[in-house]
């Protein structure tokens, strides 16, 4: 399996149309995108948040691919329901694609009361459920970074979810998708799992994973 990568788009539809041009060259199965379609703090007077998320959402729809989205700490709690019309929420839902299971959990806590922010507590209630009966192989999709990785640090802090590195160290997925530090971009582990974020999509950063078996490889691309 070949999964397109394509996070923190906070909005830029100029960029995202580059990548999804740039991916017309490429060979992949599946589109993930783990959040902050939207900037609420870059907000046109022309548009509402939802209405930039529903056009980012059809922009990732054009190749005619799967596509599987959690939100990030920008975006509004209502985006669900755009993810939901287009049938593309991978928010506290278990899918399957190509005999492997993925499970995605947004949003992220942050210090500047932004919109979608579970906290650990949260994160634990809802994925406690979610993973009691996990099947194997497994792809866990989060906004949020794992924390304790070179993926989550901010001024040399890491500032990751706790609980999320956790349910890693536990539930042993063989690859976590994250974003939110845009800084920071590339491939960590944890154990046996591959964490993985190409940078942020506004800058024209997007991914490809190539899954054979237990086998994980991370590619971090851009389109110019």
């Amino acid at each position: 399996m070949r999964i397109a990568v394509i996070g923190d788009i906070h909005g830029k539809i100029g960029k995202l149309q580059k990548i999804i041009n740039d991916l017309e060259n490429k060979d992949y199965d599946i589109i993930v995108s783990q959040g902050d379609f939207t900037d609420m703090f870059d907000i046109t007077v022309d548009f509402t948040q939802l209405e930039i998320a529903d056009v980012v959402i059809q922009k990732l729809m054009i190749p005619k691919k799967p596509v599987l989205c959690v939100p990030g700490n920008h975006d509004p709690f209502e985006i669900l329901d755009i993810f939901e019309e287009y049938g593309v929420n991978a928010h506290h839902k278990v899918s399957v694609f190509g005999g492997i299971t993925f499970v995605g959990w947004g949003g992220a806590e942050t210090p500047f009361n932004t919109l979608f922010e579970p906290t650990d507590d949260d994160t634990k209630e809802a994925l406690d459920v979610l993973l009691k009966d996990i099947k194997k192989p497994w792809i866990f999709i989060t906004h949020a970074p794992p924390k304790g990785t070179s993926l989550d640090k901010l001024e040399k802090k890491h500032v990751g979810s706790a609980e999320i590195a956790k349910v890693i160290e536990k539930k042993t997925p063989i690859l976590n998708i994250s974003a939110h530090i845009h800084e920071n971009r590339g491939v960590d582990m944890i154990g046996k799992t591959t964490i993985f974020y190409p940078g942020p999509a506004y800058s024209g950063y997007y991914g490809i994973v190539t899954v054979e078996g237990s086998n994980v490889y991370c590619e971090t691309l851009k389109a110019v």
